[in-house]
């Protein structure tokens, strides 16, 4: 089993595991030898734990300095001869290996439920936000700051709000006020290398002329980065202070005010708006900005009715199916009978044609590993609703969620 998130086509959007800025550095396995070099390697790390451990430490994604947690908990299973029931949550599921399967497979959940790992994820949360505030300050109290407009090309200062003024009151750049914002250097040089590029900073498409690109800005209302583009999280203040705010925001569909009218585009100050999404097709590459219109797409294109299949399934169900469908279109597979074709289009005509375009035998995508998400940033997966009328086990909730991690910075088989 291999890991390793995709990318659909059309993404071009860079992305990060964890808000931080943290440098490399080398850190070992906390239950065995293997190392790993953060944050590269760390999808990869996690992977290794769950795969070759057996255990989901809840909530990674939200843990900024991971390295230091897992040097943390290497000393406890150390101390504790690599018990791991005195401080982890058991679990017990069927997993499918080698076309065997094995029931009732112990698995373990890591989560701040112990006093521990709540004092070290709560240590390490504020140590970051102190060094995040005290950059922060700097940035705010330097009053020699100078630089060249992106746009015009006048000097601005002598502050980095007077810059970022400049760009929002002359030329509608929009980035946010400026209390917001951290890292700021560095913000603007990624924007600034950008625009040299003749790229739009929001949905990265690239031009030939500077002029038709300061007017696809105009008109798309790109002259702002994409909120939902991880990359940029950093940036943020709101991100270091409630990171798990973020991520639940992420998933949260816009919510109607008492009139019915859905809330403005985008509130920048805040940086928490979850703006247009693009819901990418189970099995061509079409993508839609509304769930029901890519339903409807998917019933009368490929025959294939989602909610009609899936009704009666709860949450994790429909993840694992979903991830399943993912992984064997882009493995060119048929979901049905695992049959192999060249490309997609000869995939296409083969379900169709076998009428293998119906939802597959559970057997087949019922396993562990499809928890994983196929791809990054799958908005698909953020409009599932659970479909089931009641699910009480908390424990498997709980590392189910992180494992298929909803987060939309998972891992992938």
């Amino acid at each position: 089993m291999s890991f390793g998130p995709l990318e659909f086509p059309s993404s071009s959007q860079a992305t990060s595991t964890n808000v931080s800025n943290a440098e490399q550095k080398f850190s070992p396995c906390f239950l065995c030898k293997d190392v790993y070099l953060f944050p590269h390697e760390q999808e990869k790390c996690l992977a290794h734990i769950f795969e070759k451990h057996q255990l989901v430490i809840s909530d990674s994604h939200l843990i900024t300095d991971l390295p230091k947690y897992l040097s943390f908990w290497k000393e406890k299973f150390q101390a504790n001869n690599g018990d791991l029931k005195e401080f982890c949550t058991t679990i017990k599921v069927d997993v499918k290996k080698d076309g065997v399967l094995m029931k009732d497979q112990n698995f373990f959940l890591l989560s701040d439920v112990v006093k521990e790992d709540k004092e070290i994820r709560e240590k390490i949360k504020q140590d970051r936000l102190e060094k995040v505030l005290q950059q922060q300050n700097e940035e705010r109290e330097d009053n020699k700051y100078s630089h060249g407009c992106l746009f015009c090309r006048q000097d601005v200062g002598p502050s980095r709000a007077e810059f970022l003024n400049h760009l929002s009151s002359q030329h509608n750049l929009q980035l946010g006020r400026p209390e917001k914002i951290v890292f700021f250097d560095k913000l603007i040089s990624i924007i600034e290398e950008k625009l040299e590029k003749l790229q739009c900073i929001f949905c990265e498409k690239l031009f030939t002329d500077r002029n038709v690109l300061k007017e696809h800005m105009r008109k798309k209302g790109h002259k702002r980065v994409d909120p939902n583009n991880e990359f940029y999280d950093q940036f943020y203040i709101i991100n270091y202070y409630e990171p798990e705010r973020r991520w639940k925001e992420k998933l949260k569909p816009k919510e109607k005010d008492e009139e019915g009218e859905e809330e403005d585009e985008c509130d920048w100050g805040d940086w928490e708006e979850n703006c247009e999404v693009s819901i990418v097709c189970l099995f061509c590459e079409s993508t839609f900005n509304q769930w029901k219109t890519i339903e409807d797409h998917m019933r009368e294109t490929h025959q294939f009715d989602y909610s009609g299949s899936t009704k009666g399934m709860d949450f994790y169900d429909q993840v694992k199916l979903v991830n399943y469908i993912r992984r064997q279109i882009h493995l060119s597979r048929c979901i049905m009978c695992d049959e192999s074709k060249e490309t997609n289009v000869s995939l296409l005509q083969h379900m169709n044609e076998e009428k293998h375009l119906v939802l597959p035998p559970k057997a087949m995508w019922d396993q562990p590993q499809y928890f994983f998400p196929t791809y990054e940033n799958d908005a698909f997966l953020s409009q599932i609703e659970d479909d089931a009328s009641d699910c009480d086990n908390s424990d498997l909730e709980e590392a189910l969620t992180e494992i298929n991690k909803i987060t939309q910075e998972g891992l992938s088989t």
